[in-house]
């Protein structure tokens, strides 16, 4: 009897204390906010708030506010993307530039510098990934619109 409740305490409170344990450390840093290089690092991102979502607007420079940003033209990569869990932003779109296509998207922080990208049309489980890299500096202190906010 003592062992088959010893078992079951295990079987409950070991996913707990992992839970626990893993919202921990997620916690470090799960803000996905600020500037990111893409993948082959060519462009940069950079993501910030509004209303309740989180937007994506493409800078030619790390410093760049997304006002300069939309003033010179550059294109909103990511848009209305939604917290669904720490760490994990969903139901928002992606724009491709190159093939001037929107896709729907997830996005993931595996790292605080390091943010899986996932878009996909229609099927979730037919789409692609790329990596992104937190860019790190002055540029880090600044609010999510750049220097002029």
């Amino acid at each position: 009897m003592q062992g088959a409740l010893r078992g079951l305490y295990g079987f409950v409170l070991a996913p707990l204390f992992l839970g626990i344990g893993a919202a921990q450390a997620g916690g470090l840093d799960q803000d996905i906010l600020g500037v990111w290089q893409t993948a082959h690092g060519h462009s940069y991102i950079r993501i910030y708030d509004k209303d309740g979502g989180y937007f994506g607007q493409s800078v030619v420079h790390p410093t760049d506010s997304v006002q300069q940003a939309r003033a010179a033209g550059q294109p909103q990569i990511l848009a209305h993307f939604l917290s669904q869990r720490p760490g994990v932003w969903s139901h928002g779109t992606i724009y491709d530039p190159d093939n001037k296509t929107h896709f729907q998207g997830i996005l993931t922080l595996l790292s605080p510098d390091r943010l899986k990208v996932y878009g996909y049309v229609g099927l979730q489980w037919l789409g692609g990934e790329t990596i992104w890299t937190k860019v790190h500096g002055r540029e880090g202190k600044w609010n999510p619109y750049g220097q002029d906010g």
